[in-house]
């Protein structure tokens, strides 16, 4: 109930700052971390609480932005339609990578889902006709939302797809939260244990992985969609493997399975480049010493910390 209280103060806070924020560029920070708390937290699910790793958060991230666009370019759809399209085009190629996790564990799956990643965005770039390639494909503002003929509301403005983005991250988070805490969250934490006594004591162990990789994918799917429709455009570069070890780096840093953490560290490392925009040119020596810190330091990551500091 504590928490559930903290969260609910948190997004109220959230949904009153923009009554308090003159300009935009705020604002369109916040709505990116929205966007990678969202992939952080589908992560999570397969990383800190199934214990399989992945790197190919970002190709399912991709997947879901171009779900969007091509539909959009082909059939006409807008956002409504394209969002639960995106996720269930990007959950189907989560159960497709999660096959291989019923055989393989460990470095061996790290190395099969940076495979998937870097043939997801060879496929990106260079099948021109169909993704556009380096140049991309547009995609339309989100618009208006219409029911029986009436507008129930539109978003146009930054400030408008800020609201969008808040309650798409909320509904993530709660998907997460919920799964993490049932019977199939019961059956990760055993898997990630260990696997085998997992499967001793009766672990439905092919349904846990499979399940993981799909929520996970389909989470990344709705980011995906999210940005598609911010930046009213998509581009290979977006999710190429630098967009998956980052969102690996947030789980990490903020720490895995808790929920918390994921959100954590993708404010952390989403904020990270506009504090140190004078910097550019190290940004990636940054991010580099920040995890070589936090692994040899801080292995539970923030949210290990925080633990261990109450229980002093």
């Amino acid at each position: 109930m504590r928490a559930f209280l903290i969260a609910v103060a948190v997004l109220a806070a959230l949904a009153l700052l923009p009554l308090a924020v003159a300009g935009g560029y705020l604002l369109h920070v916040l709505v990116v971390i929205f966007i990678f708390v969202i992939l952080a937290v589908g992560l999570d699910l397969v990383m800190g609480y199934c214990g399989q790793y992945s790197f190919a958060q970002g190709a399912f991230y991709g997947i879901g932005a171009y779900t969007a666009a091509i539909l959009h370019r082909d059939l006409g759809f807008g956002f409504w339609q394209t969002l639960p399209s995106g996720i269930v085009a990007a959950g189907l190629f989560g159960l497709l990578l999660g096959i291989p996790s019923l055989r393989l564990s460990g470095h061996f799956l790290a190395i099969t889902t940076i495979a998937f990643q870097t043939i997801v965005y060879l496929l990106l770039t260079q099948w021109t006709s169909f993704t556009g390639g380096q140049y991309g494909l547009p995609v339309p503002k989100v618009g208006a939302l219409t029911l029986f003929g009436w507008e129930l509301f539109r978003v146009e403005t930054v400030r408008d797809f800020y609201f969008l983005a808040l309650g798409c991250m909320a509904a993530a988070i709660g998907v997460a939260w919920r799964l993490a805490h049932s019977r199939i969250g019961r059956q990760w934490q055993a898997i990630q244990d260990d696997e085998l006594l997992a499967r001793a004591i009766g672990v439905d162990v092919t349904r846990g992985k499979l399940v993981a990789f799909v929520a996970s994918a389909g989470l990344a799917g709705a980011a995906g969609v999210l940005l598609a429709h911010y930046l009213q455009g998509v581009s290979p570069d977006d999710f190429a493997i630098w967009t998956s070890a980052t969102v690996v780096a947030m789980v990490l840093a903020g720490g895995r399975a808790s929920i918390v953490g994921p959100i954590l560290g993708a404010v952390l490392f989403t904020a990270m480049p506009e504090v140190l925009r004078s910097a550019q040119s190290y940004k990636l020596v940054i991010y580099g010493v920040v995890m070589i810190l936090v692994v040899s330091f801080l292995p539970g990551g923030i949210v290990g910390l925080l633990r261990r500091e109450r229980r002093a």
